[in-house]
């Protein structure tokens, strides 16, 4: 079931902003755009690097010895909740998209779990691709795609920005870290719905939005993406302290919901894929907040590894599931052809 195609939808006839992802369908990959690209790959090797020097510091090898007899359970809590993260960002995608179109929620996650391998490497493959299955698969329109990941983006800096400025203010889980974490989403919440409600009579505001004022006026996918990603930022947490533990280190819940906080808003900011960006976040928050930095820069590359290979493996039988390769390489006229 589709959303509204009222002709005197106002946001239907605006041309979008530009986006820094690549969702308009005339938009090339420049010479620039690919140095970009580029450049951000090899920072993001040199950072990783940094960070594998920084772990693999003597300081850590009573750490990297424990890596090495870590028990059965932990490894499997690590990999469980690493999978837990990839379901629960798929529920996200999905529950937004709703207002807009009905998808299947296990090929949403799937797809998800693809994107999520595919985000350490440049150029936005992990983007593209989702926007290729979403698009070209399941008959998505490109506007709804602008629409879709406009408000992903902006409904997650109403949960991560509260979050983070409570974070950095309070420095600890106090009384008034909930309250400016718990009061700041749902005051950020509400006016998300008001601005898309708003924008159905104001047309510059429909232009900014995106379109995405389409599904933020919706109570429904507001609520629900905040739910789960409230949930993800505690699962995210939870693998900071599975990682910390199978190095045979010590890190209070405090900290650990900080990191997750900071690790996965580099995940989502980070345009030119996330290897090596958000194991430096990690670190340079660590040595802002007086915790020491080769443990963290080690807990960090825990993380991501146990994130990584979950979702290689579930991603591959996402892959085998979905055959993403038969709709990839057609044009979306020819696939609109076929569909007729």
């Amino acid at each position: 079931m589709t959303g509204s195609t009222d002709q005197h939808d106002p946001g239907l006839h605006v041309t979008p902003l530009p986006l820094p992802q690549p969702l308009e369908a005339k938009r090339k990959w420049t010479p620039g755009r690919i140095a970009v690209q580029v450049v951000g790959l090899l920072i993001g090797v040199a950072l990783f690097a940094w960070a594998i020097s920084m772990a693999m510091s003597p300081k850590n090898a009573d750490a990297i010895a424990k890596l090495r007899t870590a028990g059965a359970w932990q490894i499997v809590a690590l990999f469980g909740l690493s999978a837990a993260s990839i379901v629960l960002n798929g529920l996200m995608f999905h529950v937004v998209l709703t207002p807009l179109k009905r998808l299947s929620r296990l090929d949403v996650v799937l797809t998800n779990a693809i994107a999520v391998f595919l985000a350490i490497l440049p150029f936005k493959l992990g983007l593209l691709v989702r926007v290729g299955i979403h698009h070209k698969r399941d008959g998505v329109p490109l506007r709804d795609m602008v629409a879709w990941f406009a408000a992903i983006s902006a409904l997650a800096l109403a949960v991560l920005v509260p979050l983070a400025a409570a974070g950095l203010w309070r420095g600890g889980l106090d009384i008034w870290w909930w309250v400016v974490s718990v009061g700041g989403i749902v005051s950020i919440s509400v006016l998300a719905i008001a601005c898309g409600r708003f924008a159905e009579k104001w047309p510059l505001l429909a232009k900014l939005s995106l379109g995405s004022w389409r599904i933020v006026k919706h109570p429904a996918p507001v609520i629900g993406h905040g739910v789960f990603r409230i949930a993800d930022i505690g699962v995210l947490a939870g693998r900071f302290l599975i990682a910390a533990a199978i190095a045979g280190q010590a890190l209070g819940l405090d900290d650990a919901v900080l990191m997750a906080t900071v690790y996965f808003f580099l995940s989502a900011v980070i345009p030119t894929g996330n290897l090596g960006f958000r194991e430096m976040g990690v670190t340079l928050l660590a040595s802002k907040t007086g915790l020491d930095v080769p443990t963290m820069a080690l807990i960090a590359l825990v993380v991501t590894s146990g994130e990584t290979l979950s979702s290689l493996v579930i991603g591959a039988a996402a892959w085998v599931k979905l055959r993403p390769e038969r709709v990839l390489g057609q044009s979306s006229k020819r696939k609109a052809q076929s569909s007729n």
